[in-house]
């Protein structure tokens, strides 16, 4: 049974390794042939950036979310939607470019760090 079992396991590597190399492979064609291909974020001092402007504003720990939703706004203007996490609420985990989340307790003060997002 032990011999088996390896045989699978190297059919999965095998697949896996030459699955790997055909991916390249199609890249370095795509770009030979003139078409453009999906560049990811730039890495900027440990952070992606999607956006431009400030993305994080950790001034505004301990302060209402009134003001914070108004510096926000104040300092990056492609910042179109501030919305409040009360204690509990998930946050949606897709990267809206010009969303700011504000996770806030029952006063309404700010809790976390504010970023895009």
């Amino acid at each position: 049974m032990e011999g088996k079992s390896m045989l699978k396991l190297s059919h999965v590597l095998a697949f896996l390794l030459l699955a790997s190399l055909f991916q390249s492979l199609m890249a370095r064609d795509l770009i030979s042939d003139g078409i453009e291909v999906l560049q990811l974020p730039v890495e900027n001092d440990g952070e992606f950036v999607f956006c431009p402007g400030k993305q994080s504003w950790p001034e505004l720990v301990g302060k209402s979310a009134e003001y914070a939703k108004q510096i926000i706004q104040k300092e990056n203007p492609i910042v179109h939607d501030v919305r409040l996490l009360f204690p509990g609420m998930p946050k949606p985990l897709n990267y809206v470019c010009g969303r700011v989340f504000l996770a806030v307790n029952f006063k309404r003060i700010v809790q976390v760090t504010p970023t895009m997002g």
